[in-house]
């Protein structure tokens, strides 16, 4: 009777930790949220960006800019002033999507596009979370460049701000 109790509890105890692993493994829908950037160096917040769904495709648009020397805040998503030069439209950098029309693909967004504000150039991507970090990968050809990106906490966004609500986020492309 005692082995067989043992054996019972090892059975319990072993899906226990399976049901506990498939808890704890990231999922597409990790993406969703809010990620900074950092400034490795000097260790502070550069940029924050929203990450949303919109009709099942993800989507990822800055709405905290900092300068990226001092750290000191430049602007939000509610007073943008920078623009994009490098397109013929001039967007606002922030009310633009920098990443958008990745489709959901097993673990992993695949397939979207990603726009290099520096150079305005579009390349394919793909983005996924792996060990509490947002990857985004863009491809060009069979090179590709990972960007990584951290969870934003509330005191990384500005006193007083209140981020956007992501359900409520729609696509604007950059053209």
């Amino acid at each position: 009777m005692r082995r067989s109790k043992r054996i019972l509890l090892m059975i319990v105890l072993g899906i226990c930790s399976i049901s506990m692993q498939h808890l704890t493994a990231n999922t597409p829908e990790d993406a969703i949220g809010f990620w900074k950037t950092v400034d490795e160096k000097a260790n502070f917040t550069t940029s924050i960006m929203a990450v949303y769904r919109y009709e099942d495709k993800l989507y990822g648009r800055v709405i905290v800019s900092y300068d990226e020397k001092t750290g000191a805040l430049l602007e939000t998503h509610r007073n943008p002033y920078q623009r994009i030069e490098t397109i013929p439209s001039r967007p606002l950098l922030l009310a633009v999507d920098i990443f958008w029309d990745l489709g959901r693909e097993k673990e992993r967004w695949r397939n979207g596009y990603v726009l290099d504000p520096r150079s305005g150039r579009r390349y394919t991507c793909d983005c996924w979370v792996k060990d509490k970090t947002l990857i985004l990968r863009g491809r060009f050809g069979p090179f590709g460049l990972n960007s990584i990106f951290f969870p934003a906490e509330i005191h990384d966004f500005p006193p007083g701000y209140t981020p956007p609500d992501l359900d409520h986020m729609t696509p604007n492309i950059p053209l």
